[in-house]
This record gives C-alpha cells, structure tokens and sequence, in this order.
C-alpha cells in the first residue's frame, strides 16, 4: 500500500508539472530567499559591484523536499573587472557569467541557464561617494522534460505495477531553448567610510521569448523588480543592514524584507571573521533566519524558511534550506576604496 502511495504522488505531480509546462500556465523564475547573495540573479547592475578584483559565488536552494524533490536550485557564478587602466579613474568596467540549474519534480523538468553580463560603474564625485551603474544580461534558457522520471496514469495499476504509457508524451523527450536579455541600474551613496545607501531596479525577461512545448508555447512574462538598502555602524566592532526586494511577474507580486547585525572578532586566529544574524520576512507568511560567517575573503551564509500560512499546498513553499558561499580576490579591507553592500 506504501509502494502504491508513493507512485501515486509521483504521478500527481509528475502531470501537474507537465501541465504547468504545456498549458498557459506560468510558473515564476527561480528566486532566492538570500536574495542578495545572489548578486547576478537580484540585477545585472551589480556585475562588478564588489570590493576586490574577482569574485566567485555558489547558491544552493532546497525547496519541499518530501514533495518528491519538488524544486532544487543551484547557481555558479563569476564577475571580474575588465580593461581597469583604460576607462576613468574610479570607473569599474566589468564582465560576468552565471550558470543556473532549477530542477522541479526529481528531475522530470530541468531548466538550464547560461547568462552573460555586463556592468559599468559610474563615479559621480571623486570621493566615491556617489556612483551610478547600469548592467546587462544576454540569457541563454534550455527546459527540458525527462520521460524517465516521469510517471503517467496509464503505468499504474491497482496493484501498484509500472506498465510501459503509451503517452507520446512519455515517450519523447522534450527540449525547448530560448534567448532573452536582462537589464537593470543601481544608485549608490556612502557619505562615509562606514555608511552606504543604495537602491535599484531591474527587467527580466524583456524579449519575452516563447516558453514551452510543441504547439503549446506562450511569452515568459516580464518580471520587473526594486531593491535597496543601507548599512551603518553599531558600537565600535558592530554593523546594521537592512535590504529589501520587491518583485512583481504577472499576477505574481512579492516583498521580502529585513535587517542582519554582524560583529567583527578582532584578530582572531590572524585571520579577518565576522559573523552575521538577521532575519527577513517574505509576504507570502514566511520567516527568514539568516545566519553567516567571514572568514579572510570567503563568506558562508544558510537560511531556513519558515512558512505560518495555514492554506499551504502542495505547490506553495512548506519549507527551504538554502545556501550560499562567495569567494572575493584582492579584497580591501581598509575601507578607503570601494563601497560595496552585503545585503
């Protein structure tokens, strides 16, 4: 009987994915609750938005695990500054490449996406304390549906036995790739060494290529977004962050936001530490713990959603484990240079 509810809950979401494939229905990109350790994924405007010369980042996100593995992301990243001796002095030219992988279903839907940005930073007064960016993204998607993990109606009988479907369906894979671009802008203001503000917008999806398969295509909606934030100093080893991210994609609107503390540990083990604690909330009844850790140019950082809605199903969020990691090269930790927010 165990066997048989288990196949039986396979299926069930097996064509309610399918069904959000080839129908109108649309399901929102793949977001990130540590939205702003995610930085080419939040605004191509931030490719290059960093205090040092590379920086490398990774994000892992589970989503309702017991669903079958019903959503897991992961994303690779990289962005650099380019031609630095030939643009203007306290001008950042830079380049980025972000590979994202959201698979829904145990892999019977896999969306793959290669994206390529690029950034220009903008001085507006030679103290640094002024800076405009604009960015843009070039996006490469693949979806793709697996027929090997898929499972129909027509496999199962009462007994609970896999037949071989006679669904074209499950017999043919599936594959559909397409182009669009990204683009978005930043303001930035840090009237101190030791206090920034910042805000910024950004649109995804502005070709509004066609998703889906065979005849049963339809326009990936734009999806339109504002973010911001500010950082301040608290006592003499501790700092406040706040952010927030407003996204709205169709019929789709939702607001994160919150706040962290971080306290930098001087001289510890002669290394750079500083650990992190805050919490964000999203409008869909979902609490955020947030808790991270610097050490010397590598920065870890793990959220948990908890989610109070009390009209959960099995398509919204039940709960998430999400993490993430950055790499930073040549970072300058005299605070005289750069600004750059971490939230």
């Amino acid at each position: 009987m165990r066997l048989r509810k288990r196949y039986l809950i396979k299926w069930v979401l097996s064509i309610c994915l399918t069904a959000c494939c080839i129908d109108d229905l649309f399901a929102q990109d793949p977001q990130f609750s540590q939205f702003f350790s995610s930085p080419l994924t939040l605004n191509p405007a931030l490719t290059g938005n960093f205090n040092g010369t590379t920086r490398f980042v990774g994000n892992i996100r589970s989503q309702n695990a017991d669903y079958n593995n019903a959503y897991n992301t992961k994303t690779a990243s990289v962005d650099f500054n380019v031609l630095g001796n030939r643009i203007k002095q306290f001008d950042r030219l830079s380049l980025g490449v972000l590979f994202l992988s959201d698979q829904t279903g145990n892999k019977v839907l896999t969306n793959n996406h290669l994206g390529v940005s690029l950034g220009y930073l903008k001085a507006l007064d030679e103290e640094q304390k002024r800076s405009f960016s604009i960015g843009f993204q070039a996006s490469y998607n693949n979806k793709r549906f697996n027929a090997a993990n898929a499972l129909l109606e027509d496999q199962i009988t009462s007994g609970g036995i896999i037949n071989v479907s006679g669904d074209n369906l499950i017999n043919n894979g599936l594959s559909k790739s397409a182009l669009d671009v990204n683009a978005g802008i930043l303001y930035q203001y840090a009237p101190t060494n030791e206090h920034l503000y910042y805000i910024g917008g950004a649109l995804f999806n502005i070709l509004q290529s066609q998703k889906g398969f065979g005849n049963n295509t339809t326009a990936v909606p734009l999806r339109k977004t504002i973010h911001g934030g500010m950082m301040s100093p608290v006592g003499y080893a501790g700092t406040f962050h706040a952010s927030f991210h407003l996204q709205q994609q169709k019929g789709f609107n939702q607001l994160l936001i919150g706040a962290a503390y971080s306290h930098y540990l001087k001289d510890i083990l002669n290394a750079y530490v500083e650990l992190y604690a805050g919490a964000w909330y999203r409008s869909d009844e979902t609490v955020i713990p947030y808790i991270g850790i610097e050490w010397n140019y590598w920065r870890l950082g793990y959220t948990n959603d908890i989610n109070f809605s009390h009209q959960i199903t099995a398509g919204q969020l039940r709960y998430s484990n999400e993490l993430s990691l950055y790499y930073t090269l040549n970072k300058d930790r005299s605070g005289a240079k750069f600004k750059c927010p971490v939230f």
